[in-house]
């Protein structure tokens, strides 16, 4: 089974040593987007959280954090992107698939999926890929 990561996804997997085992197995896409995005979110605002005793927090990864578990997180992974030709054509059935505006980035990595050949994409953003691909999983 071959796996697109989004980076929503991702973040699942640096709070979830269950999410993160799912790399053990098959293989594992993503776009080198993923690194960036990851980084800007962890080092930035972070993610809300729940503690044991159902306090809510915040989890923030310092930079240093943040760059080894990408590291560990991206040595599972082949990154595949888009060429100009392909993202360009990509862009001139934009109108006929519904994208417009942000959802060009979705966009983009569903066809990063499909040039791939994933099975699955994975996304805490199900509804953000709707009508773009047809295998959309929960992390």
């Amino acid at each position: 089974m071959r796996t697109y990561w989004d980076t929503s996804a991702a973040v699942n997997a640096a709070l979830s040593p269950e999410v993160f085992r799912r790399l053990e197995n098959g293989e594992h896409v993503a776009r080198l987007h993923l690194l960036a995005e990851f980084f800007a979110t962890m080092t930035g605002r972070g993610v809300e959280i729940t503690d044991e005793a159902g306090n809510i927090d915040r989890m923030v990864f310092t930079q240093n954090e943040c760059a080894a578990w990408l590291r560990k997180f991206a040595g599972r992974l082949k990154f595949e992107e888009l060429t100009k030709d392909e993202a360009l054509n990509g862009l001139d059935t934009a109108q006929r698939m519904g994208v417009q505006g942000a959802r060009v980035y979705d966009y983009w990595h569903a066809l990063v999926s499909n040039k791939a050949k994933s099975d699955e994409i994975i996304t805490r953003n199900m509804r953000h890929f709707q009508g773009l691909a047809e295998n959309i999983a929960w992390p």
